[in-house]
């Protein structure tokens, strides 16, 4: 019997210091520290939600959506979503930023949106220094994959979210 008390009590200290915080919470105290992080698509000859935005900074995530009536001429009031950062995004993004390799990048790469392809961008901000660097879409830098995977992930929840 005591044993078993024993064994109990082993394993009930072990969960409860093992119990993390919940990293997906939304909290006030996350921060992108010294960077501030834009992303974004466009695409010229398109008809409708053609230009998306995020931009990561705070504890604050901004998605705008502007509509466009064809050959690239904005109308309409653009949409604007906004998310508190989870220290799980915030812990993504900055992980997977090297500033120094990024700022060496070229500002374009490719051929953005040409033949209508469509361009991604992202624009880094740290301090007084801002670089921004624009690739054809689906195509990023390999200098960068990982940081553009993780901001597509979430350009495409805020879609489905809130473009129908």
């Amino acid at each position: 019997m005591k044993m078993q008390l024993m064994f109990t009590m082993i394993l009930s200290t072990i969960f409860l210091t093992n119990c993390a915080k919940d990293n997906d919470a939304p909290n006030a105290e996350v921060s992108m520290n010294d960077y501030v992080v834009n992303y974004g698509t466009s695409f010229g000859m398109c008809v409708g939600p053609c230009r998306k935005e995020m931009e990561f900074s705070n504890n604050e995530l901004i998605f705008t959506v502007y509509y466009t009536e064809g050959r690239g001429a904005i109308g309409g009031v653009p949409q604007i979503y906004k998310e508190p950062l989870t220290n799980t995004l915030v812990s993504n993004i900055t992980q997977n930023i090297n500033f120094d390799t990024f700022k060496k990048l070229d500002e374009v790469i490719g051929c953005p949106d040409c033949a209508d392809g469509g361009k991604e961008w992202v624009e880094i901000i740290k301090g007084d220094v801002k670089h921004k660097v624009t690739f054809e879409n689906g195509n990023s830098p390999k200098e960068i994959e990982n940081l553009v995977k993780i901001l597509r992930e979430k350009r495409v929840y805020f879609e489905e979210k809130y473009i129908k």
